[in-house]
């Protein structure tokens, strides 16, 4: 066991109720913490999270892991329970350190994974120890324990430091579109037993649904408007949700908008460096879903497809469509090689793709950081509609809103 002290506690009033804190100190100088609810030591079997910090996303709100998501769900566990211990370990970045970990999330934005960013550093996939947490719960007179992890190779490791793992109560896992291809490089490289709802569809699964991947993203005010009652658009994005939307054209095959948005806000729908901080890799092709609108398109080196029942239009490939349905016009999409779009509006459209079943992923960033409002606001924008359940992530100025299956195109644009 690794030799530390109990340094100080203290009862501390949390979200998740009046918790036990106490923080010891290692020889090494390092403060892990044990955070206690309940009465553990008198428990035959104690709940226990052993929980390696992450600053980036506990105290910056990053979408790039799950570890703030694993964290608050084993407080809230070990709360209802009335019984339990959170073990947090100040290992960030699987052990490397926060400046290592910052350098890799570098090599990862030029594509490589998080193991394959750690091993161009030079540095090991995970530095991790927990003799200090078999330590914190041999003072805390705890034997036996139901662990809660998806990983493993954290129950052996605590196994062989002569813990009881009776039990491994799996986390749940929610991806959102940054944090999907790290989740499954921690299960498929890393050996973590994660269930992940809403993966991306294999090559041949695309070919055989017979039509486009679909991702609806669109931007609210806290209202549930897109644009004014005079048509005109709103600036609802900040700079953090643009590059979102930026990073999302270059990785889909076409950007689709209605005929309402095309005319009144000439989009370009096209990925910009002014966003991306760096030239687009590739340029998306266009979709306008026109009805029985004559819309004009100007040519500009890409594909524009018009989808609609008035032929009568310029500069694009007509897609005649005599219902409002979105089934049929993306079949034919698909037969011309379109494999994945990005819908991104009017509100009439958006509805109609969720209403006909033809929504795979789903965000919607909405300006107000209120839960009440932004919840207000999807109701008002969607009207009705039936949407898949949905989870709430603060992002840059606002909320970040995403289906619980929501799919994550970015490691392999189609």
């Amino acid at each position: 066991m690794a030799e530390l002290m109990d340094e100080a506690s203290t009862r501390l009033p949390t979200r998740f109720g009046n918790m036990l804190v106490k923080v010891y100190r290692t020889g090494l100088g390092s403060e892990p913490m044990a955070i206690i609810s309940g009465s553990p030591q008198s428990e035959p079997i104690v709940p226990v999270r052993v929980h390696s910090a992450c600053m980036t996303s506990e105290v910056l709100g990053s979408m790039k892991c799950d570890c703030k998501t694993q964290l608050d769900w084993a407080l809230q566990y070990i709360a209802d329970a009335q019984n339990g211990v959170v073990i947090y370990l100040p290992q960030e970045g699987r052990g490397v350190g926060l400046v290592n970990k910052i350098r890799a999330y570098s090599l990862q934005e030029q594509g490589l994974d998080t193991l394959d960013a750690n091993r161009a550093l030079g540095l090991p996939d995970d530095a991790r120890s927990y003799e200090d947490a078999a330590s914190i719960l041999d003072d805390l007179g705890i034997r036996r324990i139901r662990l809660l992890t998806n990983n493993p190779k954290k129950v052996n490791a605590l196994k062989t430091l002569g813990i009881d793992v009776c039990e491994r109560v799996p986390l749940p896992v929610m991806p959102n579109v940054h944090s999907l291809h790290y989740l499954k490089t921690k299960r498929a490289r890393m050996g973590h037993l994660l269930e992940i709802g809403g993966e991306p569809p294999t090559d041949a699964q695309v070919s055989e649904m017979r039509r486009p991947v679909v991702h609806v993203n669109f931007a609210l005010d806290c209202n549930g408007r897109t644009a004014l009652d005079t048509g005109q658009s709103l600036q609802l994005s900040c700079a953090t949700d643009w590059r979102r939307v930026h990073e999302l054209r270059e990785h889909y095959s076409a950007v689709v908008v209605g005929a309402r948005t095309w005319q009144l806000d000439s989009p370009r729908l096209t990925a910009r460096r002014e966003h991306l901080g760096r030239e687009p890799r590739r340029q998306p092709e266009r979709v306008i879903f026109a009805g029985r609108k004559t819309v004009e398109v100007v040519p500009d080196g890409r594909r524009t497809f018009v989808v609609g029942a008035n032929r009568r239009y310029a500069g694009g490939i007509g897609i005649e469509a005599q219902d409002h349905g979105v089934v049929a016009p993306l079949e034919v999409l698909h037969r011309y090689g379109i494999r994945s779009i990005l819908v991104e509006g009017g509100l009439t459209l958006l509805r109609s793709f969720i209403r006909d079943g033809q929504v795979d992923c789903l965000t919607i960033y909405v300006r107000s950081d209120s839960k009440d409002r932004v919840v207000g606001a999807v109701d008002a924008a969607l009207a009705g509609v039936p949407v898949p359940v949905l989870q709430y992530e603060r992002f840059g100025e606002g909320t970040l809103v995403s289906g619980i299956n929501c799919q994550d195109f970015l490691s392999q644009p189609n």
